[in-house]
């Protein structure tokens, strides 16, 4: 029973820790590879965290070509 509640909380862990990845890969953001990196790298940090997030919630640039 240990071990399955392990898995559980090694889940939802990686889950939080991926948030911003995920958010981003959803959106089709155009900094989602950024989003990757920063989270993968400096991620574990909670600075590094936040600025995944960020980036994975701003909004898309609009181009001026009209």
């Amino acid at each position: 029973m240990d071990s399955v509640l392990t898995v559980i909380v090694v889940v939802i862990g990686a889950a939080f820790y991926l948030l911003p990845l995920l958010i981003a890969f959803n959106r089709s953001s155009g900094d989602r590879w950024l989003v990757l990196v920063v989270d993968v790298v400096f991620g574990a940090s909670l600075l590094g965290w936040v600025l995944a997030l960020c980036l994975a919630l701003r909004k898309p640039r609009v181009s001026a070509a009209a």
